[in-house]
């Protein structure tokens, strides 16, 4: 009998009373709420045979992992991912054994808290056919006893924290046909010897470890159905191999920060690829003219910090399934097409850190759920165009570094209402900062620095609520458009209760845009944040203006800000007295302004403060003392203000002990 009380929100322990129930084979639990240990009824059962506990609370079992495994003799299916379990609680004598040697078909503990070596003694479980144990904290090296789990068809040891070199016994695992070994601290050689009899390998994810892939030139591969491939940070020695050349269903491809040199492998194009990730290579020369024609499924495509040269073609506009392109950090120049069409699914331009021209085509407008949009460090020139208020799922729009003109459009505050990152620093922009921009309520970072902007610090920055501690937005998101095959590449979840996965399902996660990156000035340094970076990071930077006025009280409101630089503009009055209510401020530059007065009491609460420049204003009076201030000992922070005293200025305050 199968009892289903899966996604029903049941919390607390498991209930006694289910044990009464001695016809049950199978019992799923799973996406609870229970917390309690797994009681010593379930360790014991006899008659269990497939148990799924997966996505619940569990940070215990009784009697231990190894006791289930030793008394639950009729498991066949062992779902116990993602959990609370802590602790090395795979650790086992070396002569331990379990009654499960050949029952136990599935078996996953992933995405829980569970530490220490894989036991040798893993190997003993010679039905296996799924092993997963990805998403923990394992380290030491892969025992080489896997490779004799005969049975064994997906593999998953990914996001540990594993070392040693890739055992050459996996090779044997005949009837393998995922395996996953990826983002660990493995090192060494990898060679046609790890893969010696592995026909029925369609899913190869070994990336983001310290691994030197070397295979011989005329190694043709036992697979021939390889469809998902994550070989990043794998070093090649400059070039492609060559037996990639034989797989010819390849839809996943990630050989990221390679090693790879040389033009574009045209030969790629063979492949159904849906995903294409090169970035962070030497590949030099143009991009090839016929992509759209040769793979129209395309929905990734990632070449960014190249050397890739030529102008941006059109055939960009023809790849209808494209969602993320990413062709930053390369020598790209001429115009960005103007070919831009609505019935486009393009969700991420990134298209910084190049050598493009010309204005922002208006057909950029036609992308309606673009929600990312970098075109910084370029010589990109006119105004901002309005068609950009269409695309009003905008979260990141990056402008900085190019030498855009006019005004500071009001369209932006009004239209995009979703903007967590607005970034159009270092350009020719006039006129006032608009109010409008207070509209923008997710707003985490604004940088306007480096611009000819004039007028006053709008009074309303106080309503943005995204930069206040209890309303700090969540996670840059993805677009509800799009369908589920745009997720970039990880591995497979093998977590599902089945032993027949063969091929990768489209990746699930957020690893290749917490890559993402955005500049700013932080602690007087430039810096490139990630997007899981700028989750933590809000930031107001107005500084390199003519702005003049007074800085508003009301952006002591602003309590999650970490960074605020009004430096370099012509700003006057006191330091606002609540300035200590901003309880996140890690870095605050005032300098060289026309301030005036006592600098506030209140910031010696500024707990978190390790970057301040007040130099070259008019302040007076004894700069305050505090915790946090005490640790800023350099002079030269509250330098150009002849009438401050106290340390750690030389010149001493009136009424100071002279010993």
């Amino acid at each position: 009998m199968l009892l289903g009380l899966g996604n029903n929100g049941l919390k607390g322990p498991i209930p006694d009373a289910l044990q009464n129930l001695t016809a049950v084979i199978s019992l799923d639990l799973s996406s609870n709420y229970f917390n309690s240990t797994i009681p010593l009824w379930i360790v014991n059962s006899k008659s269990l045979v497939d148990l799924n506990l997966g996505s619940n609370e569990f940070k215990n079992i009784e009697g231990g992992m190894l006791s289930m495994l030793n008394k639950a003799c009729s498991l066949n299916s062992l779902d116990l991912s993602g959990n609370s379990f802590v602790g090395e609680i795979l650790r086992s004598n070396k002569n331990s054994s379990t009654c499960l040697t050949y029952n136990l078909e599935f078996l996953s503990l992933s995405n829980n808290g569970i530490i220490g070596n894989l036991p040798d003694n893993l190997g003993n479980l010679k039905g296996l056919k799924v092993l997963d144990l990805s998403s923990n904290s394992f380290y030491g090296p892969i025992p080489s006893s896997l490779g004799e789990l005969s049975t064994l068809e997906n593999l998953d040891l990914s996001n540990n924290k594993l070392t040693g070199y890739v055992p050459e016994s996996l090779g044997q695992l005949v009837n393998l046909r995922a395996l996953c070994i990826s983002s660990n601290s493995l090192q060494g050689v990898v060679s046609e010897l790890n893969f010696t009899n592995l026909s029925y390998l369609s899913t190869l994810d070994i990336g983001s470890n310290h691994l030197s892939c070397k295979f011989k030139n005329d190694w043709v591969p036992p697979f021939i159905h390889l469809y998902y491939i994550n070989m990043s940070s794998c070093d090649f020695g400059s070039q492609f191999p060559p037996w990639i050349q034989t797989q010819n269903d390849v839809g996943v491809l990630d050989m990221s920060n390679a090693n790879i040199s040389g033009g574009f492998p045209i030969w790629l194009l063979r492949m159904p690829l849906y995903h294409l990730d090169l970035s962070m290579n030497r590949i030099s020369g143009s991009l090839p003219t016929n992509i759209a024609e040769m793979v129209p499924a395309l929905t990734t495509l990632l070449l960014g910090n190249n050397q890739l040269n030529g102008q941006l073609p059109n055939w960009l506009c023809k790849l209808e399934e494209l969602e993320v392109m990413d062709l930053s950090g390369n020598k790209l120049s001429g115009e960005i097409p103007r070919c831009w069409r609505d019935n486009q699914i393009l969700y991420v331009i990134n298209l910084s850190n190049n050598k493009l021209s010309g204005t922002i085509p208006k057909s950029i407008g036609n992308l309606q759920i673009l929600k990312r949009l970098h075109i910084d460090n370029n010589y990109l020139t006119g105004q901002l165009p309005l068609a950009l208020r269409n695309c009003k799922e905008m979260e990141i729009l990056d402008l900085g570094e190019n030498t855009f003109s006019g005004s500071v459009p009001t369209w932006i505050g009004e239209s995009l209402s979703s903007l967590r990152i607005l970034r159009l620093r270092k350009n020719m922009l006039s006129g006032s900062i608009p109010s409008q921009l207070c509209q923008l309520r997710e707003l985490q970072t604004l940088n306007l620095a480096n611009n000819n902007l004039r007028g006053g610090i709008p009074r309303c920055f106080g309503q943005l609520t995204g930069m206040v501690i209890e309303n700090v937005p969540g996670p840059i998101s993805k677009p509800a458009a799009a369908p589920p095959t745009s997720e970039p590449p990880t591995a497979p979840s093998t977590s599902e209760p089945t032993a027949t996965t063969s091929t990768a399902e489209p990746p699930d996660d957020d690893a290749n845009w917490n890559r993402e990156k955005v500049r700013e000035v932080t602690k007087g340094i430039d810096l490139e944040y990630t997007k899981m970076q700028l989750k933590l990071l809000d930031i107001i930077d107005l500084s390199g203006n003519k702005l003049v006025g007074i800085i508003p009280e009301e952006l002591c409101l602003l309590s999650g800000l970490h960074g605020l630089n009004l430096s370099h503009n012509h700003l006057s009055g006191n330091i606002p007295s609540k300035i200590g209510e901003m309880k996140s401020l890690e870095s605050l530059d005032l300098s060289d302004n026309n301030l005036s007065g006592s600098i506030p009491q209140s910031m010696s609460a500024l707990q978190y403060i390790s970057n301040l420049n007040l130099s070259n204003n008019n302040l007076s009076g004894k700069i305050p003392t505090g915790n946090q201030l005490q640790t800023l000992i350099d002079p030269s922070i509250y330098a150009g203000n002849l009438d401050l005293c106290g340390n750690p200025l030389p010149k001493k305050c009136p009424g100071d002990d002279d010993s």
